[in-house]
């Protein structure tokens, strides 16, 4: 593990999203962590984890130096304005890392979701 490597943990039904910052700690949106919204928090790399192995993303392009990346996950540090659709921690790493907050798990679930629509609707006519 490297600084302000994009880390990725399983959790039931999504996985979770931080940023390595060095020192065994993670900087991560923490949203809803048993039932209690938080937000943007340093933590150990054990408590990220909760118990699932935290893997590496690799990017091949990153807008930002590794340096960089981390400081602009530190500068966020308190923020706590979680969103599912549209500030969850997907969208927070994808900001540190290209200056971009998107998040494939809410594209892919909003494109079933889609399917799942246009279906019911041809079902109609």
């Amino acid at each position: 593990m490297q600084l302000g490597d994009h880390l990725i943990t399983p959790r039931v039904g999504y996985t979770h999203h931080g940023v390595y910052v060095g020192f065994g700690k993670v900087i991560h949106y923490s949203g809803y962590t048993g039932g209690v919204k938080e937000g943007v928090m340093l933590t150990s790399l054990e408590e990220f984890e909760q118990g699932m192995q935290a893997r590496v993303i690799r990017h091949d392009f990153r807008r930002y130096s590794a340096k960089r990346i981390v400081e602009r996950a530190y500068s966020r540090l308190g923020e706590d304005d979680y969103n599912l659709l549209l500030n969850n921690c997907e969208h927070f790493v994808s900001w540190c890392i290209w200056g971009v907050r998107s998040s494939q798990q809410v594209k892919q679930a909003m494109l079933g979701v889609a399917m799942v629509a246009g279906y019911l609707f041809a079902m109609w006519d």
